[in-house]
């Protein structure tokens, strides 16, 4: 009885979780701001209490506070999105660290932050030498985004008076042997061309292929199935 009481409730703060999860919406680590942290280590600390919990009582308590918690960052959520006001009070503002190559130590300390760091996120985004940059704007999710000066920025093809057509996105058409005719129709073709080009490069059946895809130029990329295995050890 124990052991199924300790399944079910398991089993319940996984739900629970993966509701709430869906309700908040995907966000990555990096995009969370501090509240929006907080509020998932809280919310999954709860779900693990739910799952040891003894009583009925502890469990209906662990359910409310889960679904309380999550509402709330569902509504200051919702909040933020419709009121300026309200984004910049529990978001926060970017924060300006450097200006046309001047830096500001008074918003890298309000920013809790020390000129190591600055060098540092400066050294993870390519730039070896602070003379480089033009701007650099602490991000409301902790990020540091640099501006290079305009001698310093990458060429483009505008630059040397170039203009490609853009390019078309990458479909995939068949995923671990199985056609997906929906993504196929969606690049102009069918069954018929993509046996045709399967063939061309010696594949007689979708079966054999881990993956394929069709580019912007319709050209056919192949990935076959792999039987052996790589040695471990390989990059060691």
């Amino acid at each position: 009885m124990f052991i199924l009481k300790a399944v079910l409730a398991t089993i319940a703060s996984i739900v629970i979780m993966f509701l709430l999860s869906k309700l908040l919406g995907n966000k990555q680590i990096s995009e969370l701001n501090l509240f929006d942290y907080i509020n998932g280590i809280t919310i999954g600390s709860i779900a693990s209490e739910l799952a040891v919990s003894s009583t009925g009582k502890e469990m209906i308590t662990a359910v409310i506070a889960m679904v309380l918690y999550g509402f709330t960052g569902f509504a200051l959520s919702m909040l933020t999105i419709k009121s300026i006001k309200a984004r910049r009070f529990f978001s926060g503002t970017p924060l300006i660290l450097m200006e046309n190559g001047k830096i500001y130590p008074e918003n890298i300390k309000a920013a809790k932050l020390d000129t190591g760091d600055l060098l540092t996120r400066a050294r993870n985004s390519g730039y070896f030498d602070l003379s480089q940059i033009s701007y650099a704007i602490l991000e409301n999710n902790g990020k540091i985004s640099f501006l290079p000066k305009k001698v310093n920025s990458p060429v483009t093809m505008k630059d040397l008076g170039q203009n490609p057509p853009d390019e078309r996105l990458c479909v995939n058409v068949i995923l671990d042997g199985v056609v997906m005719e929906d993504n196929l129709k969606h690049t102009g073709n069918d069954m018929k061309w993509l046996s045709t080009e399967m063939h061309k490069q010696n594949y007689s059946s979708p079966s054999d292929i881990f993956l394929a895809t069709v580019d912007g130029n319709n050209k056919l990329t192949i990935y076959p199935q792999c039987d052996h295995k790589v040695d471990k050890n390989l990059f060691d």
